[in-house]
């Protein structure tokens, strides 16, 4: 073959030239997940409403093959479609994992499978999978857990793990709450319900100085004041890891101890330990506590209740066992 006939360009045509004006498609949305466009350009099949616990709801417009087919099917879709011919199915999802939903549908698809995992949805979309029975996502959404569960997202991961039911991540993200204790989040910390705060306290793993741990307690019962119990004071405030109250809440912890754990006495009592944290306000609040106590009129008690002289005490009874603990210690 000569080099003249190596060189030659053949002229071909175009697409265009092939087809009636108006009968190319455009493919300058080929990028996007089919489910985000409009239903009819997209040739969806069937619709998913999404209603959050939170409020809003939220239609979906998706497409039978691609959620009960391939690499990325989902069971749930799966035993759906071939039961049910209706159009149309609707979801009730707590507010995490309607958010996590979109993510989920982007996943499924992928043609690469690719996840756009955060931190405060993972939870959601762990859960979201084993709903679902979506193996794939299962396995790509616990990979980033696993790299993604630190001290600094754990009381998130906790929090989440504990609405969805996932006792292993839930367990997790406990122990790393616990042995991080310190670094944690505080203000993450204090949102945990009661039953999570009081397991990471009666942690084995927990790793906190004694007089930050009585400050964090401190800050979570102020938050919590209205569902303070006995039970969960004794839980969150344990001698044996809490050995020392730091001297700026011996007062506040004091005043729980009387109003919560009136028949906690002795060595190692929370009581105790307040007073022996060495703050000087706690032994002139007790001598007044004392004075109080010796007045004759239950008016007088009150008008100084009132003055805040003893703040937080709110019967006689407390007003008498301080003065007892007074007369004992001062």
């Amino acid at each position: 073959m000569s080099c003249t006939e190596l060189d030659l360009v053949h002229d071909l045509g175009s697409f265009a030239d092939h087809v009636i004006a108006g009968d190319v498609l455009d493919h300058s949305e080929a990028h996007i997940p089919l489910w985000r466009l409009d239903a009819k350009k997209s040739l969806s099949d069937f619709k998913i409403t999404v209603t959050s616990k939170s409020g809003g709801t939220t239609t979906y417009n998706v497409h039978k093959d691609i959620l009960a087919t391939g690499a990325r099917a989902n069971a749930y879709f799966v035993k759906l479609f071939t039961n049910s011919p209706g159009p149309m199915c609707q979801l009730t999802l707590a507010a995490s994992a309607a958010t996590a939903f979109p993510v989920f549908l982007d996943f499924c698809y992928s043609s690469e499978g690719k996840l756009d995992a955060k931190t405060h949805i993972g939870a959601a979309l762990k859960y979201i999978a084993v709903y679902f029975g979506n193996s794939a996502l299962f396995e790509n959404i616990c990979a980033f857990i696993v790299k993604d569960l630190t001290w600094q997202t754990a009381p998130t991961y906790y929090a989440e793990a504990d609405l969805y039911d996932l006792e292993k991540l839930s367990a997790a993200a406990a122990r790393m709450c616990a042995l991080h204790f310190p670094s944690a989040d505080h203000d993450e910390l204090i949102l945990l319900k009661t039953g999570l705060f009081s397991t990471i306290i009666e942690s084995p793993h927990l790793t906190c100085d004694s007089k930050l741990l009585s400050r964090r307690v401190a800050d979570y019962c102020r938050a919590h004041s209205a569902e303070l119990t006995s039970e969960l004071l004794l839980a969150i405030t344990p001698a044996k890891k809490m050995p020392e109250i730091a001297p700026k809440e011996a007062l506040y912890l004091y005043e729980r101890a009387v109003l919560y754990l009136p028949q906690e006495k002795g060595r190692g009592s929370l009581r105790q330990r307040c007073m022996d944290a060495g703050n000087p306000f706690i032994q002139t609040w007790l001598k007044r506590a004392l004075w109080l106590d010796l007045l004759p009129c239950a008016g007088d008690i009150t008008t100084a209740k009132n003055e805040h002289v003893i703040p937080g005490f709110t019967t006689q009874s407390n007003l008498q066992t301080a003065g007892v603990e007074a007369q004992q210690v001062l």
